[in-house]
């Protein structure tokens, strides 16, 4: 008699279980009654396009600087062992220098080029 009591008691479980299944899967394939189907995102919108930069003014060629200005001596800045080797370094390449445009953006003081720079103390700072 006990025997059969927990074989009817596992059928119990295991129709009830089967039954919470079914109704479980069923939910979940169907949408709820009142309920909308998801709408799509709508797309990203598109990348604006970069701003062109604006580069300080420089000589393209070395011949069109004409004369160059001279560049400080680097013993002015004796007490700043990495800014006199920078004047060294321009010293020995002026032509260079003045090729390349500065983006500190010193051209709004009077600047027309990266030498332009260290023939001043601004090279400096």
């Amino acid at each position: 008699m006990r025997t059969r009591n927990l074989i009817l008691v596992a059928l119990v479980l295991i129709v009830v279980a089967g039954l919470f299944i079914s109704r479980t899967s069923d939910q979940t394939a169907q949408p709820q009654p009142g309920t909308t189907e998801p709408v799509a995102t709508p797309p990203a919108p598109q990348a604006v396009a970069p701003a062109v930069e604006r580069v300080p003014p420089y000589y393209s060629e070395a011949e069109a600087a004409g004369r160059l200005p001279t560049t400080l001596s680097a013993s002015e800045f004796k007490a700043y062992p990495i800014v006199a080797r920078a004047y060294r370094i321009a010293e020995r390449i002026p032509t260079v220098l003045a090729q390349q445009p500065c983006y500190c953006w010193c051209d709004k003081f009077g600047h027309g080029n990266l030498l332009d720079c260290f023939a001043t103390d601004h090279g400096a700072g």
